[in-house]
């Protein structure tokens, strides 16, 4: 479990860093507007799928070490499984490419769409249903406001759909993501301390 743990920190640390990084490089991506997957379709393509397959691992390593963390009571199996998931969806992302935004919609580009939507979902559900578990194992002072946050940012991606949001759909989805970013890397972390 702590072999799990370190790899899923150390994979959470490298994918925000990673990111943070292709913010700033000459992708051709507009932050406010273009969505993170944009990032597949740029000079960079080849580095945002590794980062997300990365991710993709740490979420799976974390998911099994809630498994078998002998946390008492339980972690609840539902989140779990939403952690796994999440795991899947963001896996079969690095496969199944988006459309650029504002381009023609094809079946890659549908497919991501529903794995993305999923991929939202089962974060919430993974942050809704493990955060207590985590804050009776390990007080961890951030996971509850992360975990808290994670709803209404995700109800802000379908506001970010209508045509007066759709401009700054880029920058919500961001800070959707920076939220389970941030809560992937705190459970992961208060996974470690826990004894």
């Amino acid at each position: 479990m702590h072999a799990l743990s370190v790899f899923a920190f150390l994979a959470f640390l490298i994918y925000l860093a990673g990111m943070a990084a292709l913010h700033v490089l000459p992708t051709g991506q507009e932050p406010l507007y273009n969505t993170v997957s944009d990032y597949a379709r740029s000079a960079f393509g080849t580095t945002y799928r590794a980062l997300t397959a990365l991710n993709a691992l740490g979420v799976g390593a974390l998911a099994w070490a809630f498994a078998t963390a002998g946390i008492r009571p339980a972690p609840a199996a539902a989140g779990i499984a939403a952690l796994a998931v999440l795991a899947l969806c963001r896996l079969g992302m690095v496969g199944v490419i988006t459309d650029l935004s504002g381009t023609r919609v094809t079946a890659s580009g549908s497919g991501h769409h529903l794995l993305a939507i999923a991929s939202f979902v089962a974060a919430v559900c993974a942050a809704t249903f493990l955060t207590g578990s985590l804050q009776r194992a390990a007080d961890h002072p951030l996971l509850a406001v992360l975990a808290g946050l994670s709803f209404p940012l995700a109800v802000l991606q379908v506001v970010g759909l209508t045509p007066w949001f759709r401009r700054i759909f880029g920058l919500l989805e961001r800070l959707f993501l920076l939220d389970v970013g941030l809560w992937l890397l705190a459970a992961a972390q208060a996974l470690l301390v826990w004894r």
